[in-house]
C-alpha cells in the first residue's frame, strides 16, 4: 500500500457491498502512535474510525485501512509487559504442545508472535519460528533465542517457510487476525503451511463480549475486524477448512480461541456457540446499533463526571496507557486539561505522550510524590487485579473511576 490509508468498498470475507454504518468515532491518530515531547507541536496523522456491519455475512469491520507500515513497523506493545497476558499465552503454549506436538522435529509457527513469550516457553519441546513485522520487537524475540522472520505474514512468506522448514504442526496467531487487511491471503498461506494434518489456532476478541461489556475502546485502526464465530465460519469454509473446536477464554474480557484444520472431528462446542450468537443477535445489524447508543450514553456520563470533579478542583490522573485507552480519550475529548498525567509500567511508554490527547506518561512511582484524588482506570479490563494491587492507595482515600461499560467510582 503506497497511500497512508485506503477506503474499502467490499467486505473482506464475502465481497458484498451491503453495509450498515454502526459507529462513527470520527478521525483520530493510530492508537499506538505515542509521541515524544519534541513531536508535540508537529501535525499528527489522523484517520477515519468508523465501524460497519456486513448484512450478507455478519462481519463487523472497518473499511478505512491505515497503511500497516505506519501501524506496525515500530510497535510499543510488548506481551511480556502484561503479566496476565504473558501467563495466559504460556499456559496456552503448554496446552497446545501437550495436545498436538509429538516430536522435537515438529514445527510451531507464530504469526505476529511479538516478543516470543509463547514460543520461548515451548522451544525445548519442538522447533519454533516467529513471523513478527515490528523491527524493534523482532529483535527482542531473537534475543530470546527464538528464530524470527521480520516480515508481515503472507502466502509468499508461508511458501518460503514451507520450502526451508517443512510443514507446520501448529500455526498460532493471537490478537493478530484482526490486524490483517488481506485476510484471504493469510488463510491461503496458513492452509499451505499446515497441510492436511496441521492445526491453525488463533485468538481474537469476541464481538459478543465487545457489545456485552460496551467495550467500544477495543475499536481502533489496528483492529480491522470484530469477529463472531458466525463470521469466522463463513471465512474458514471458503478455504475448504473447518472450525473443529472453539473456546471462550477469559482474556480481554472474553476472546475466541478457534481451532482450524482439515482432518479433525468437529466438537459440539462449535454448534453451541453458533446457537448462542444467534440468541444474542450477533447476526443482525440492529443489535450493534443498540450498542452504539450505549456508547453515546457512556460518553455523556463520563464527561459530565470528570468536568464536575475538575470544577471542584479535584486532581485526576490515568492508570494504564493501553491502545484502547486512546480511543476513549480521543473520542471523549479528554486531554491534559482534565487528566494531568497517566502512569504505566511499560518502560517503552514512560516519558512519552498519548496520541491526540497529549497526556504525559510516567512510571507508577509518580503517584507517591504527586498523589491524585481520582484515578481514571483506562486499563479497566484488568480492574479487579489493579484494585487489589492498589489497596494502599484506596485506603488513603484515592478513588478509582471505572469508565466502561458503566461509569462507576470505587
Amino acid at each position: 500500500m503506497k497511500e497512508d490509508f485506503i477506503h474499502k468498498k467490499e467486505c473482506r470475507i464475502c465481497d458484498s457491498s451491503d453495509f450498515v454504518k454502526i459507529l462513527d468515532l470520527d478521525e483520530m491518530p493510530p492508537a499506538n502512535s505515542f509521541l515524544r515531547k519534541e513531536d508535540l507541536d508537529k501535525p499528527e496523522k489522523k484517520f477515519p474510525l468508523i465501524v460497519y456491519f456486513c448484512k450478507n455475512c455478519g462481519l463487523l469491520q472497518l473499511l478505512d485501512v491505515v497503511n500497516p507500515e505506519i501501524l506496525f513497523r515500530h510497535y510499543d506493545y510488548l506481551t511480556s509487559a502484561s503479566k496476565p497476558l504473558a501467563e495466559h499465552f504460556i499456559k496456552m503454549a503448554q496446552e497446545l504442545a501437550d495436545k498436538f506436538i509429538e516430536s522435537k522435529e515438529d514445527l510451531v509457527v507464530e504469526i505476529g508472535g511479538n516478543d516470543a513469550v509463547l514460543l520461548e516457553s515451548v522451544k525445548d519441546k519442538c522447533r519454533v519460528l516467529n513471523v513478527e513485522p515490528a523491527r524493534n520487537v523482532a529483535e527482542l524475540s531473537k534475543q530470546k533465542g527464538v528464530e524470527t522472520i521480520n516480515e508481515f505474514f503472507s502466502q509468499k512468506i508461508a511458501n518460503n517457510i514451507l520450502e526451508k522448514y517443512g510443514s507446520a504442526k501448529i500455526v498460532v496467531a493471537n490478537n493478530v487476525m484482526a490486524h490483517i487487511d488481506d485476510i484471504k491471503d493469510v488463510f491461503e498461506g496458513v492452509k499451505n503451511l499446515i497441510g492436511e494434518n496441521g492445526v491453525f489456532v488463533f485468538e481474537v476478541h469476541w464481538v459478543g463480549n465487545l457489545i456485552g461489556e460496551g467495550g467500544f475502546d477495543q475499536i481502533y485502526h489496528e483492529h480491522l475486524y470484530y469477529f463472531s464465530l458466525t463470521a469466522l465460519k463463513n471465512l474458514v469454509e471458503r478455504f475448504n477448512l473447518k472450525i473443529f473446536d472453539v473456546q471462550l477464554v477469559p482474556i480481554h474480557g472474553e476472546s475466541l480461541r478457534v481451532y482450524v484444520g482439515e482432518n479433525f472431528d468437529v466438537s459440539a462446542s462449535v454448534s453451541r456457540l453458533l446457537d448462542k450468537e444467534r440468541e444474542l443477535g450477533l447476526d443482525r445489524a440492529k443489535t450493534f446499533l443498540k450498542f452504539s447508543e450505549k456508547v453515546e450514553k457512556n460518553k455523556t456520563e463520563l464527561i459530565v463526571l470528570l468536568k464536575d470533579l475538575k470544577k471542584n478542583n479535584k486532581k485526576i490522573i490515568g492508570y494504564g496507557a493501553p491502545a484502547k485507552g486512546n480511543t476513549l480519550l480521543n473520542y471523549f475529548n479528554i486531554d491534559s486539561g482534565i487528566v494531568d498525567y497517566i502512569i504505566d509500567t511499560t518502560p517503552l511508554k514512560q516519558g512519552m505522550y498519548t496520541p491526540g490527547a497529549h497526556i504525559p506518561i510516567y512510571p507508577p512511582e509518580k503517584i507517591k510524590e504527586d498523589r491524585p484524588d481520582y484515578i481514571l482506570l483506562l486499563a479497566w479490563n484488568y480492574a479487579d487485579a489493579i484494585l487489589e494491587k492498589e489497596k494502599e492507595l484506596r485506603n488513603q482515600g484515592v478513588k478509582f473511576i471505572i469508565p466502561v461499560p458503566d461509569v462507576k467510582i470505587v
